[in-house]
């Protein structure tokens, strides 16, 4: 394909974008959809003329100077990072593009919500290097920018494994995966979900309804409904806007 016709293939798939706005920052990745790093690749490739990009990750911010679709370097990082901040990446410093990668990755790999501005461009370097393109990054850092997104209710127990003390999850009331002690969760899954369906039918889409001080142990439980997908997660009733929060993000 030739420069022009990339060219206007980018301009066209730009144009046809659902975009988002919060705050007059353009909405990237929300509830891990598409994977942070791989919405920032897919900005730089969108990126033809130089610009500051401004990307916010929760309550992290990151400065990256792009131009010709290519990451020149970071400009600017919440946290740390002076090895990597200012410097111009380049192949020939292998390890200065793992650290930018190690760099994004603590900022925002998990982040539940992902937003850009794009800024006018500011001094950086000497002018004359390019930096490297973003599938030229993806191929360094081993990242899939075809990836297959995960299915909402998976993305949501991803996102919230680390919160719970335990989980099962099921799918048309085949079993799909657990962990922890699921006896509790089994029980309230065998004698309640029907009652809980019916709240399903009447209130209609998704729903997440959490059980505070559920379980004999004082933790709580929160069930998530969506579609063929059931699933019930034992937490620490500090976790719960955690929960909610995710919950918004990824099914609305």
């Amino acid at each position: 394909m030739s420069d022009l016709a990339e060219l206007a293939q980018k301009i066209s798939a730009l144009a046809a974008k659902d975009t988002v706005f919060e705050t007059g920052a353009r909405v990237i990745s929300t509830g891990g959809e598409p994977s942070p790093i791989v919405a920032i690749l897919n900005e730089i490739d969108d990126t033809i003329l130089e610009r500051d990009l401004e990307i916010q990750a929760d309550g992290a911010i990151v400065n990256l100077i792009v131009s010709g679709r290519r990451l020149r370097g970071i400009a600017a990082a919440s946290s740390g990072a002076d090895d990597v901040v200012g410097h111009v990446l380049s192949r020939e410093e292998p390890d200065m593009v793992a650290a930018a990668f190690v760099l994004l990755s603590e900022l925002c790999g998990r982040a539940q919500r992902l937003t850009v501005r794009y800024l006018a461009p500011q001094p950086f370097g000497k002018g004359g290097e390019r930096g490297i393109s973003a599938k030229g990054l993806a191929a360094l850092w081993k990242i899939d920018l075809d990836e297959v997104p995960k299915p909402p209710m998976e993305r949501f127990l991803s996102t919230n494994r680390s919160a719970a003390i335990a989980m099962i999850h099921m799918t048309d009331g085949e079993m799909q995966s657990s962990a922890g002690d699921v006896t509790a969760l089994q029980s309230i899954l065998d004698t309640q979900l029907a009652d809980f369906r019916g709240l399903q039918t009447l209130g209609g889409g998704a729903q997440l309804i959490c059980l505070e001080g559920a379980l004999s142990d004082g933790s709580a439980a929160a069930l998530a409904i969506h579609e063929d997908d059931v699933a019930l997660i034992a937490y620490q009733p500090d976790h719960l806007g955690a929960l909610h929060a995710s919950w918004r993000a990824i099914l609305g």
